[in-house]
Order: structure tokens, then sequence, then C-alpha cells
């Protein structure tokens, strides 16, 4: 069980972790914006907006929120296999949302907090853990 002592840091860490993501998702939205805005497919617009938002996030999380010393070979591909995840509940929930609604923003905001949420704790938990296991040399 974790100590109280490290609450704050986890809080911190949290803060850090929005703030991060928070950017990524702004190039998210700005790409899918333009991307509507030029006649783009609603559901394309959102995947290829959310796949600019996966570099950006992926430098942000490393370096800002996890002060990650792990080699990018291996930060990145957990990286990668978390956003998988994490893409998937985005463009699953923003499609469910966008078939009911029609309405692209809300349905995007809906998608963001369930991404967000799965996210965070993949990236605390697997991404950016760096305790020794007993398969690393």
């Amino acid at each position: 069980m974790k100590s109280a002592a490290n609450q704050p840091a986890r809080w911190t860490r949290l803060l850090r972790f929005l703030t991060g993501g928070g950017l990524a998702t702004l190039v998210h939205w700005l790409v899918m914006a333009a991307l509507i805005r030029a006649g783009t497919d609603a559901v394309l617009a959102t995947a290829t907006g959310a796949t600019v938002g996966l570099a950006v996030n992926y430098l942000a999380q490393y370096r800002y929120t996890f002060r990650s010393a792990l080699p990018h070979r291996v930060a990145f591909a957990r990286y990668l296999a978390g956003a998988s995840l994490g893409w998937s509940l985005n463009l699953a929930g923003f499609t469910a949302v966008y078939a009911v609604t029609g309405v692209p923003m809300a349905s995007q905001i809906v998608a963001t907090a369930v991404a967000t949420l799965a996210n965070y704790l993949l990236a605390e938990k697997f991404v950016f853990q760096e305790e020794q296991t007993n398969d690393t040399p």
C-alpha cells in the first residue's frame, strides 16, 4: 500500500498529466476541426487528430509528467500499446455519441473524458513504470 506521503506527488503528477494531455487534446481538436472545415468526414477527422495528438502527448508525458528515464525504445513501445487502447476508446466513444447526437464537438468531449481516464491509469501503472522486473537486464 502506498503511503500518504506519496499522495501530493501523485496529485502533482495527475495535474501534469492533464496539462500535457490538454495540450495534446488541443492539437487533436484543432486538427479535427480544420479537417472537418475542409470537408473531411468527422470520424476520419477525429482519427487523424488523435494520431497527431498522440505524438504530442507521448513527448509531454515522457518528459514533463513522468520524467521518465526509460529508453524510448521501451517507453514508446509501451506507450503505443496503451495509446492503441486509448485511441480505440476515443474512436468508439466518438462514433457512438456522434451516431446519436450528430454533434462532433459534443461527441469528442465525451470520448476525450473516457480516453483520458484510461490513458492516465495505463501510463501510471504500465507505460512509464520503471520498477525492474526479472526479465529486465
